[in-house]
């Protein structure tokens, strides 16, 4: 097995908290943008 696999076993909650946190700012940047070029 590759070693980032057993990185990515060994940490996979971190790894999907840090997902999530980028996903959720992205999502918020994006929105803002949208709301500003409403306006």
């Amino acid at each position: 097995m590759p070693a980032w696999i057993v990185w990515l076993t060994d940490h996979w909650l971190s790894v999907m908290i840090t997902c999530g946190v980028v996903v959720a700012v992205a999502y918020v940047l994006f929105n803002r943008n949208m709301l500003f070029n409403k306006n």
